[in-house]
């Protein structure tokens, strides 16, 4: 199952659509993609796809949570959660799916891309998401971010998905601490170089009023709330990490920067 949550801006929401159908996705009768509109406007420009509407914005926590919910019922041993604020390499959901099928230990998946996690970031950027050259190299990381990743949905669902309480506003940090629970649970978090994605970023952020120092607030509340101070060594991250308005290197947010 694959699920895009979405609220304005149609036409980043059209260009996922549009990747996910030139590569015959939406044709495969294994995988269900739906478009969760969270503005109740959202007209869908072509594919096999469903737009489903909550009636109210429930964000990409609240999507995300549906997305497993429903993938549970319906049986799907893997769901993906896509931002719709980015592109995708050719044969995307394949090679995101991909790791599945290769170990029985992954529990979370990510695709390599052009954004801050340099754990995440792909070996070679490339101009378009288009013209993405894959590599098969798998990485164990701490954690994979959320925006375009995959849930191995049983043993998820098992640790209580992702804790939609404690990162009510937007979800923010609930990557980071469902990653905790996967690795503590002796199961992996992985980034494959398979598959990239290009982030706009901050688009949904702009269009509802979301703020870099408001989220900063969900990651370190919850995660404080949760975790302790411990948490950021956990998850390889110094103790400099998320800064007040966002200062610093990526680089200098981790104990030891990655290396690929």
């Amino acid at each position: 199952m694959v699920v895009i949550p979405a609220f304005g801006s149609p036409e980043l929401t059209d260009g996922v659509v549009h990747d996910l159908c030139r590569d015959g996705s939406d044709l495969d009768p294994a995988v269900r993609i739906v478009v969760v509109d969270n503005a109740g406007d959202y007209v869908l420009p072509q594919g096999n796809i469903e737009v489903v509407r909550p009636g109210r914005n429930v964000r990409w926590i609240g999507a995300a949570k549906w997305a497993l919910r429903t993938s549970a019922h319906e049986a799907y041993a893997v769901c993906a959660v896509l931002n719709n604020d980015i592109r995708l390499s050719p044969g995307f959901l394949d090679g995101l799916i991909a790791p599945f099928r290769a170990a029985s230990d992954i529990a979370l998946a990510a695709a390599c891309y052009d954004d801050f996690w340099l754990h995440q970031r792909a070996h070679t950027i490339p101009q378009t998401a288009a013209e993405y050259v894959p590599r098969d190299v798998l990485r164990d990381v701490d954690f994979c971010d959320g925006t375009a990743i995959a849930f191995a949905v049983a043993p998820i669902v098992e640790l209580g998905g992702l804790d939609e309480v404690t990162f009510a506003r937007h979800g923010y940090g609930a990557d980071i601490d469902l990653a905790i629970r996967v690795r503590a649970a002796g199961l992996r978090c992985v980034v494959t170089e398979g598959v990239y994605v290009s982030h706009l970023r901050r688009q949904t952020m702009n269009r509802t009023g979301q703020s870099s120092e408001g989220n900063r607030a969900e990651i370190l509340n919850g995660l404080n709330a949760k975790w302790g101070d411990g948490w950021r060594a956990q998850v390889g991250l110094a103790p400099e990490s998320f800064p007040a308005h966002n200062t610093g290197s990526g680089a200098s947010w981790y104990l030891t920067p990655p290396t690929w």
